[in-house]
């Protein structure tokens, strides 16, 4: 007889650990029938344990057992992947039910019998399990890429591609899949429930190694001769979960590929601080001698926006005298900006207060039509209004936005051609992929856009261009000198013939070092800072928030902080965002040593905090 621990895949029932009993032989990862109230639903066998291991405990129960009504598949998933994502449950103080809920599809989780999977013997895996770095170009980290698949091919293994967007897992594909079409399966969440089960289930039936390219959620997958895990782009912040259990995909592939002893590999362009420390300590290896120094034949200029003849101007002399010159020539011309609107920010002059959402109580955006936009929620109103606090008229707009741009380089240069592409025209990427290529087969035209841009445009561009990046600076964000950094450093490598950083700052020494493409100096800066104020690497941070009434939340932190004794924390409220303006909120942030987490303790009290509090480890973030 066997006590059988499962997780019910019913909707709204996958949280919940629960316990039954069996006399059939049944392992972890196995999927079985149960009875819940008068429903019969299937489960996830998550631990078993025999009778007499843990008989005492059955006596005392105060409920009686039920039994599993019958196995339906034995290995649906192997032992090692759920032992990881415990390990991924602990890691990020989340419920095992919700963080497993977060690493498979949901269309595999609903109907896993529609996959009919029985594993085979599986490869002996006689790879170390080796982490290694590589820090090159996009075209030429694909190359090595590619050697990796056919190596791994050679020896009879299968290799998985993790990218973080559906945009640069098409454009992997285009360039990978030349010559093994037949043995690359793509997998993104755009997919329709009937195709992902269709080539999920033929992924795990071909015998041939494969090559996997998809988001790592994907590594679930239970193909059996996997041998190298790669994650490329991995500065990218969208391997990091936007809600709850807020899961890094990053941690939990690393920690796949260990537990199998799969070879580990992180790539990218600009690989982050963190990464980089990593190899410094022993962590990590390379296979071939970093980059550090990004190389271009562009010419490249900082320049500084200034009044001229007493009236400021968003586009300096410089960059409109640029644009002309690229006209006359028939050169394309790419500008980026960093937010969308006329205005990312919209402050009173009086007294300070930035106008936020009514519904999200986000900053506002000032958009074209006198028009107030949430691009949090959404949510639009007329700009004709008060001060909320002090019923002053003095609103001002602050920064630069991408409509902003547009309209004084629509009157300054009126003959232009001038593209926009950003999240408020492209909705789609199909729409997103005609308007490059649009803007690619017009020579002497303009493309003004955000990072959205950055994501499309996959050929040189003779010359490209920042118009505002300086208010960045301000974001509550411990890494965004390294975001700063790795942008500038991509949209100068975009440019084949000039490169123009307009700023207000000129004497950066940030901007400096990616006009020169210095990527080992800007580590050393950002890893002496980043020591100086005790942030990762040094520490690790968790940000618990508490939202509700406000006597209720600050009764709730005052619990905490005596359950939180000895640990060092901070407790600030959010700067914006996410919460409901009839809402109070505030932020507890922890500061741990790095080699001190998971902290059995610490996971346990966080486990039971109540619904109105997320934690977060590791944010994004420190104060939204």
């Amino acid at each position: 007889m066997k006590i059988v621990t499962v997780i019910p895949l019913a909707r709204g029932l996958f949280q919940e650990e629960l316990t039954y009993f069996t006399s059939q032989a049944v392992e972890p990862g196995a999927i079985v029938s149960i009875a819940i109230k008068r429903r019969t639903v299937e489960a996830l066998v998550t631990a078993v344990q025999s009778v007499a291991e843990i008989k005492a405990a059955v006596r005392m129960a105060d409920f009686s057992l039920k039994k599993v009504l019958r196995i339906k598949h034995h290995h649906f998933f192997s032992p090692t992947f759920l032992t990881v994502a415990r390990q991924m449950a602990d890691y990020f103080a989340s419920p095992f039910g919700l963080v497993l809920k977060n690493l498979v599809p949901a269309a595999v989780l609903s109907e896993p019998s529609a996959i009919g999977y029985e594993p085979t013997a599986r490869r002996t895996n006689k790879l170390r399990a080796e982490k290694y770095l590589l820090q090159e170009a996009d075209d030429e980290r694909l190359i090595h890429y590619k050697s990796l698949v056919r190596e791994e091919f050679a020896r009879g293994a299968s290799v998985f591609l993790g990218l973080p967007t559906l945009t640069r897992i098409k454009q992997a594909q285009q360039s990978l899949e030349r010559g093994i079409t037949d043995y690359t399966f793509v997998f993104h969440h755009s997919f329709g429930r009937k195709n992902l089960l269709a080539a999920w289930s033929q992924a795990l039936t071909t015998k041939h190694p494969i090559l996997i390219i998809g988001t790592p959620g994907f590594l679930s997958l239970p193909r059996a001769d996997l041998g190298t895990v790669i994650i490329d782009e991995e500065s990218s912040a969208a391997y990091k979960g936007l809600v709850r259990p807020y899961l890094d995909y990053r941690i939990f592939a690393e920690k796949l590929a260990a537990a199998n002893g799969w070879r580990f590999v992180l790539g990218d362009f600009v690989l982050r601080t963190e990464t980089l420390y990593r190899l410094k300590q022993g962590s990590m290896q390379t296979k071939m001698p970093l980059k550090h120094h990004a190389v271009t034949s562009a010419e490249q200029k900082i320049v500084k926006v200034a009044n001229v003849d007493g009236q400021f101007h968003l586009l300096s002399e410089e960059l409109i005298g640029a644009i002309e010159a690229a006209n006359r020539n028939n050169e394309r011309f790419f500008i980026y900006v960093h937010r969308r609107g006329l205005t990312p920010l919209v402050v009173c002059q009086d007294c300070g207060t930035a106008v936020t959402c009514a519904n999200c109580d986000a900053p506002v955006s000032w958009h074209e039509e006198s028009l107030f936009l949430c691009h949090h929620c959404g949510a639009h109103r007329s700009a004709a209004e008060k001060c909320a606090v002090c019923d002053s008229w003095r609103l001002i707009g602050l920064g630069v936005g991408i409509e902003a741009v547009v309209k004084e380089l629509a009157v300054r240069l009126p003959a232009l051609k001038i593209f926009e592409l950003d999240s408020d025209r492209i909705k789609t990427e199909s729409q997103a992929a005609m308007l490059v290529k649009k803007f690619m087969a017009t020579p002497g035209s303009v493309l003004i856009g955000t990072e959205l841009a950055i994501n499309h445009l996959k050929e040189k561009i003779e010359n490209t261009a920042v118009a505002a990046i300086d208010s960045l600076f301000a974001l509550p964000d411990y890494r965004i000198n390294e975001k700063i950094f790795r942008l500038l450093i991509r949209l100068r490598a975009l440019a084949g013939k000039s490169f123009l950083l307009q700023v207000r700052n000129v004497k950066s020494r940030l901007f400096e070092l990616a006009r020169r493409g210095s990527l080992l100096e800007f580590y050393q800066q950002d890893l002496a800072e980043r020591r100086e104020y005790h942030y990762p690497p040094f520490r690790l941070f968790i940000k618990i928030t508490a939202a509700g009434a406000k006597e209720k939340v600050l009764l709730a932190l005052k619990t905490l902080e005596q359950k939180l004794a000895g640990y060092e924390f901070d407790v600030f409220p959010p700067s914006s965002g996410g919460h409901s303006s009839t809402e109070f909120a505030l932020n507890l942030l922890l500061r741990l040593s790095s080699d001190r987490w998971p902290d059995p303790s610490l996971v346990k009290i966080l486990r039971t905090l109540p619904p109105e509090y997320t934690v977060n480890v590791d944010p994004e973030n420190l104060l939204n």
